[in-house]
């Protein structure tokens, strides 16, 4: 299978391609820019232009779309809610209108999130049926484009499923999310810098999922996906953030003074756990990596990006 990839050099990107090159497919990469010596063919397109992504498709003639191409840092939606809407609801429009303009058939899995739930306590673990409730920007964009995605499947008879990642963490992640801020400070302070580490809340819970196991996830509904539905991605498991720092101490074997910002804290939120039944049944993924095998490789990323000077 040919797939085009939007947002390939992003941080859940660069997996995606791995995991379909692993699979046997053929991957082509799209987005803003192509460094010189990408490790993969790439092609330049920007999903805010209708126009750029048809003519993407008619270059590559894929087989399937993976539609990642968007904003992924929750915090932009307050700050720059234009541009978020506009990245992440409009260009998923533009993604499955150029799809729908193509005139043959497409297989397309568009990847929101589990931010389209919201924050919201709830006794049981969320299936894909249960109502949008974001309380961000950020989900609300992508619950628009979610909704967006399911309607043009039924309406237009396309080929479009919707995957709802909950957090993924690993190689790759940019310093703005939890796991790789903690490890770039720790991994300065094995270096030589004052033992302190600046935190939020450690006590919020997450459900954190390694970004290979989530690319794979990707792989499989592309392979294997009922069109119409969405599928909830999630290890099932809700954890404190403090377990990915005392991880990532160890891992360092580093013991540092902590110190909580009061910018980075953000205030407890009883998130709802979610229900992957439906992924599990259709097409037989669980999560494989277990914490600390992610940590570490989230970890050793970090060095690697010290030691290159990124």
């Amino acid at each position: 299978m040919k797939v085009l990839v939007t947002g390939c050099h992003g941080f859940a990107g660069r997996h995606a391609i791995a995991a379909l090159q692993k699979s046997g497919h053929e991957a082509i990469g799209g987005d803003l820019a192509c460094p010189p010596h990408a490790p993969f063919p790439c092609l330049e397109m920007d999903v805010r232009d209708l126009a750029s992504i048809s003519r993407a498709l008619e270059t590559v003639r894929p087989d399937a779309l993976l539609h990642l191409g968007g904003i992924a840092f929750v915090p932009l939606g307050w700050t720059e809610p234009q541009l978020v809407f506009s990245v992440n609801t409009i260009g998923t429009l533009n993604v499955l209108d150029a799809v729908r303009r193509l005139g043959r058939p497409l297989r397309v899995l568009v990847v929101t999130s589990a931010e389209v739930y919201g924050s919201h306590p709830a006794p049981q673990p969320l299936a894909e049926d249960a109502p949008y409730r974001p309380d961000n920007l950020y989900g609300v964009a992508k619950a628009a484009a979610d909704h967006a995605a399911l309607l043009y499947a039924a309406h237009h008879r396309l080929d479009v499923m919707v995957a709802r990642p909950s957090n993924h963490v690993g190689a790759g992640q940019s310093k703005d999310f939890v796991s790789s801020s903690f490890a770039s400070q720790l991994a300065a302070i094995a270096a030589g810098a004052a033992p302190l580490m600046r935190v939020g809340n450690l006590d919020q819970r997450r459900d954190f999922t390694d970004v290979r196991d989530v690319a794979r996830a990707y792989v499989l509904l592309l392979e294997r996906g009922h069109a119409g539905l969405a599928y909830n991605i999630a290890s099932g498991h809700m954890i404190p953030v403090r377990d990915l720092l005392e991880g990532l101490c160890d891992i360092a074997n580093v013991r540092p003074q902590i110190e909580v910002d009061p910018v980075l804290f953000r205030p407890n939120e009883n998130r709802p756990a979610y229900d992957t039944s439906r992924i599990r049944s259709h097409v037989g993924w669980k999560p494989e990596i277990p914490l600390r095998q992610t940590l570490e490789a989230v970890y050793a990323d970090v060095l690697s990006r010290r030691r290159a000077g990124a």
